[in-house]
C-alpha cells in the first residue's frame, strides 16, 4: 500500500539508506532509491524524466498535501534545470505520489519520525 521512493546521486546519503531499511524492518513500508546520476554526475535527462513523470502529474494534490510547490525542485533561473531532485523523497500510496519532502535534513527528519510512530496519513 504506502511505499518511499527516495531520489538521489549516486548512492544517496547513508543515514537515509539505513533509515529506509529500519522503517521497511519495523513497519513493512517498502523503499526503492532512484539514482538521478550517470556514473555519479548529474543527468538532466534523467532528473526532468523523473520530475515529469513522478512529480508533475501530481502537482496540485502535492501542494496541496504538503504546501509546497513542485517548482522548487527547479532553478528559479533557469526553468528546465532540475537543481533539487536528488535529495528528496517521496511517499507512494497504492503507486500515487501524496507528499514529498526536500533536503537530506528534512528527510532525516520526516524518516526518523515515521520510524518511531509509523504514522502515515490514511
Amino acid at each position: 500500500m504506502y511505499m518511499l521512493r527516495y531520489y538521489c546521486q549516486g548512492s544517496g546519503d547513508q543515514e537515509i539508506f539505513n533509515l529506509l531499511q529500519q522503517i521497511k524492518a519495523k513497519w513493512q513500508i517498502s523503499f526503492e532509491v532512484t539514482d538521478l546520476s550517470t556514473n555519479g554526475q548529474y543527468d538532466q535527462a534523467k532528473e526532468k524524466a523523473a520530475y515529469e513523470k513522478d512529480f508533475k502529474p501530481r502537482a496540485k494534490a502535492l501542494k496541496k498535501s504538503t504546501g509546497v510547490s513542485i517548482t522548487k525542485l527547479r532553478s528559479a533561473k533557469h526553468r528546465n534545470y532540475y537543481v533539487s531532485t536528488p535529495g528528496t523523497i517521496a511517499l507512494l500510496k497504492n503507486g500515487q505520489m501524496i507528499s514529498w519532502t526536500l533536503a537530506e535534513n528534512a528527510i532525516k527528519k520526516f524518516l526518523q519520525n515515521l520510524l518511531l510512530s509509523g504514522g502515515l496519513p490514511a
